[in-house]
């Protein structure tokens, strides 16, 4: 008889709603999408061409706190930034929307985070370190039953693992329900969906999710760059996407400004490119004095979500 154990998995759902974890305050989240498409024609023998690009203004966010410092940072302030760490990738402006190969739409703001229900949600965590401590005493039963060759001992302690992982799903649900929308409203925003969803047997693994959730609570900057072919746009006046950037940061202890420059920083080394997962990047604090010339920004209209 073979048995398996839900212990790592009800591990993993502890790891997602314990409180956080100390880490870098320097964290920045960066996700992409590309198409192939897109992919196939940009890199030739192997070595990606060069592009020309416009921006486009997207959506601002504004969170639900008054946030001077992002307030006073325009559109135009969030290109020129961005527009620096794109040459990285080999991105240079254009001088028209006629003369691009993509349109860059930007969105850019902060997430609402949220701090409700911290008392039910404080319960719930305490639960479920419960059942995880429960957990790893049934999983122990169950390998020395099994040691013993005792097929008896081993069901019931196999039974006590599955009721576990009942226990566990429906104490999880209970805590995502308190946390209401607005996580996963974030989560979605900051593309961190997938990387929740999934389940691995893996230390590190569990310890990299919990900080994607930490990240989906609290208010982050962001920054979401999504590109479109500019002559398809040209000839069919149909957008087509070629690729997505993500990048976040918590806003804790910064001004958007200063997140500006980690942000950039960092999409300017993934946009265009196809990551799998989120990448946790760690960027160094910059003081630039480069310039670049854009030119006229071309606003075209503004999309309602990234």
């Amino acid at each position: 008889m073979r048995y398996s154990s839900p212990v790592p998995w009800i591990c993993s759902v502890l790891a997602l709603a314990l409180t956080p974890a100390s880490r870098a305050d320097n964290l920045v989240l960066a996700s992409t999408k590309v198409s192939s498409e897109y992919l196939q024609k940009r890199i030739v023998d192997g070595k990606p061409q060069p592009q020309n690009y416009v921006f486009m203004a997207g959506r601002f966010y504004s969170g639900i706190t008054r946030d001077k410092s992002l307030e006073r940072v325009s559109f135009r302030t969030v290109a020129e930034r961005l527009a620096l760490d794109l040459e990285k990738q080999d991105f240079h402006p254009a001088q028209s929307l006629a003369n691009a190969d993509l349109l860059l739409v930007v969105h850019w703001g902060v997430t609402a985070g949220r701090n409700r229900d911290s008392v039910t949600m404080a319960l719930n965590m305490e639960n479920l370190a419960n059942l995880t401590v429960d957990g790893e005493v049934a999983q122990k039963n169950l390998e020395e039953a099994v040691a013993r060759g005792d097929t008896m001992g081993a069901q019931r302690a196999q039974d006590a693992l599955a009721t576990l992982e009942t226990e566990t799903a429906s104490l999880t649900q209970d805590v995502f329900r308190n946390q209401g929308s607005d996580v996963g409203n974030s989560a979605m925003l900051l593309g961190l969906n997938e990387a929740l969803r999934k389940q691995d047997d893996n230390l590190f693994e569990y310890e990299r999710r919990k900080t994607l959730f930490e990240m989906a609570q609290e208010e982050c900057y962001f920054v979401v760059v999504v590109a479109y072919d500019a002559r398809s746009l040209i000839a069919s006046k149909k957008l087509k996407r070629a690729w997505t950037l993500r990048v976040s940061t918590s806003s804790a202890g910064i001004n958007f400004p200063q997140a500006l420059d980690r942000l950039g920083n960092v999409a300017g080394r993934y946009s265009g490119t196809r990551l799998v997962g989120v990448n946790f990047e760690y960027p160094a604090e910059r003081k630039r004095h480069e310039s670049v010339e854009l030119g006229d920004l071309i606003i075209l209209g503004t999309v309602s979500r990234p």
